[in-house]
């Protein structure tokens, strides 16, 4: 018997229990041995007691858990750093395989994990912390085995997704949207996490550990979220050929250099990932070998989390049932430099409020002269009471040199306001 331990039972741990109650019997059969969850930890154990049968023990203590030698897989989907990081550490110091949906201690704590696993002899999984149902860790440690990887671009935040899809679509404001993607459950109460950014940041350095090999914290990524996003940007954007989408990307050059940010971007709309809608995620890989590849899906819920939690019980199982290979288990980091954000290159989309008089868009694009930045496209055509609306695309620029643009632009009597600033890749 292949016995599980599962700390937390909120929607992805309810999720990952009706997996395992509908197909057991198949997974069983699968692995080669019975598999089944011998306890759950819980806050509030009378709370549940009717939701699962009685050959399952409740408790509110993890070390009931931990420290039960008949369970070989931890399973933690209670999310944020603390507590889960010491409940992490002690199951793989107990020498038991984790499980984990946790994005944010991944992040945080990748190397000293997989450190932790090795010296016990087990082994730490976390496919669900990246993308939900999609098996995108999988596919770069295994599937994409073959190839050095030199770039990804993924949308991995289904919330934002899906806001940016219903603003484009149902024409609303990115407040209205927001508040019905909470009313559906696609959104938390506090949505800060997802809509600033900060959870696809995450996601971000867990996908360059992966990809790259490489080590990187929070701070080495910039990131920058989607509040300022607004109907007339999608609108314009699309007239130019583009969607705007929440944008996670990591780029390796020849030297081992390395860009990673999050931001909102806009990409051609011929382009794969401008078409994935609503809550689904998708990530794009580019290898040397396998060229360009992308994996959809949809990237949260409890059932899409749910079966990506499973999926690494799975395998950890058919090591314990057959023989353990350990191919998941990687400690080797390479060394590489991040390239500061300001010396980052991009197109960019800049929407400006200027005065509605003959000569201001001359003037306008003197200054973009002055600073040597080439201009790709224009648009003017809103007029508001004495001031219009321009959006100008620039060729490639650094970031260091938009921001002088910008600053310049901002002492210009003609512009009144720069609305946005938006970068621009054509992947």
């Amino acid at each position: 018997m292949i016995n599980i331990g599962l700390i937390g039972f909120g929607n992805v741990g309810q999720g990952v229990y009706d997996i395992l109650d509908q197909n057991g019997d198949m997974i069983s059969g699968r692995i080669g041995s019975p598999i089944s969850i011998k306890r759950i930890v819980v806050r509030s154990p009378e709370k549940y007691q009717d939701k699962v049968p009685s050959s399952v023990s409740l408790s509110a203590d993890v070390n009931d858990i931990l420290d039960d030698p008949d369970i070989q897989i931890v399973v933690e989907v209670i999310g944020g750093e603390f507590p889960a990081y010491d409940i992490i550490t002690k199951a793989l110091q107990n020498k038991k395989f984790v499980v984990t949906a946790n994005k944010e201690v991944m992040s945080k704590h990748k190397k000293e994990f997989f450190k932790l696993a090795k010296e016990n002899a087990v082994d730490i999984y976390f496919e669900a912390a990246v993308g939900g149902g999609i098996p995108i860790i999988r596919s770069l440690k295994v599937g994409f085995a073959a190839n050095k990887i030199n770039a990804f671009y993924g949308i991995v935040n289904g919330t934002t997704n899906y806001i940016l899809t219903k603003i484009a679509e149902e024409k609303k404001s990115f407040d209205a949207v927001l508040k019905t993607a909470q009313e559906l459950g696609f959104a938390e109460a506090d949505p800060t996490m997802d809509v600033s950014g900060l959870d696809a940041a995450y996601k971000c350095t867990i996908l360059a550990a992966v990809a790259f090999k490489l080590d990187v914290q929070l701070d080495d990524i910039y990131y920058e979220g989607i509040e300022n996003i607004s109907l007339k940007d999608i609108e314009y954007a699309k007239e130019l050929g583009y969607h705007i989408k929440l944008l996670s990307f990591g780029k390796r050059d020849a030297n081992n250099h390395f860009e990673l940010f999050v931001y909102p971007a806009l990409i051609p709309e011929e382009h794969p990932l401008a078409n994935v809608r609503n809550e689904f995620n998708a990530t794009y890989i580019v290898g040397d070998h396998v060229d360009e590849s992308m994996l959809l899906g949809k990237g949260a819920g409890a059932a899409p989390t749910g079966s990506a939690v499973v999926s690494d019980i799975i395998d950890i199982s058919f090591g314990l049932s057959q023989s353990v290979s350990f191919r998941n288990l990687e400690t080797l980091f390479i060394s590489g430099n991040v390239r500061p954000f300001e010396d980052t290159a991009s197109r960019f989309f800049l929407r400006l409020l200027v005065s509605d008089q003959a000569g201001t868009l001359e003037k306008i694009t003197a200054q973009f002269s002055a600073q040597s930045v080439n201009i790709e496209n224009i648009i003017q055509k809103e007029h508001k009471d004495q001031d219009a609306e321009v959006v100008i695309v620039t060729q490639s620029l650094s970031e260091k040199h938009c921001d002088s643009l910008i600053k310049r632009l901002e002492e210009t009597a003609e512009i009144t306001r720069i609305i946005s600033k938006i970068r621009v890749h054509k992947l």
